[in-house]
């Protein structure tokens, strides 16, 4: 147990030090250095680099996400063989076939209260993230579309008005 989750933290730290903004560095400058008429290549490049910032961003709140679905589901694995363990001690100390039957539905009725439970943390945890992550991006896209007018701009100085 202690083996996953180490690997899991190891990838996790891997997948968190990779950066879409430094990556992509070359390709802004790139772009920056093209010259299109009609296009504001400054105001393009400034542009794609907010979307990738946020992208990033995204990404990272995606990836908290992940790492929360595997801490939980470690923790829920820890806790179903502490039960586990308990269940079957108490099973075994059952005498009668009639407390056996209750024990088992006893045992029965738990299970699927913990079930439910626990189905209900996942949910919680798997909505935050995907809202976290979602987020990134509905706040970029209003600026983004709003930087549209900015990158068709004529530069000054062009001669046409």
């Amino acid at each position: 147990m202690a083996d996953l989750s180490q690997q899991l933290s190891d990838w996790t730290k891997a997948v968190a030090s990779m950066d879409l903004t430094k990556s992509s560095e070359q390709m802004l400058n790139f772009m920056a250095g093209v010259k299109l008429p009609g296009v504001n290549m400054d105001a393009l490049v400034a542009s794609q680099r907010d979307n990738l910032e946020a992208l990033n961003a995204s990404n990272q709140a995606a990836l908290a996400g992940m790492k929360a679905v595997g801490e939980w589901q470690g923790k829920l694995l820890q806790e179903t063989m502490r039960e586990l363990t308990a269940a079957i001690g108490k099973l075994a100390q059952s005498g009668s076939p009639q407390e056996l039957l209750a024990s088992e539905s006893e045992l029965a009725k738990k299970a699927f209260a913990t079930a439910v439970r626990q189905m209900q943390e996942l949910t919680q945890i798997v909505i935050q993230a995907n809202q976290q992550a979602s987020a990134e991006i509905a706040k970029r896209i209003p600026e983004s579309l709003g930087e549209i007018k900015d990158v068709l701009k004529l530069p000054e100085g062009s001669g046409k008005a």
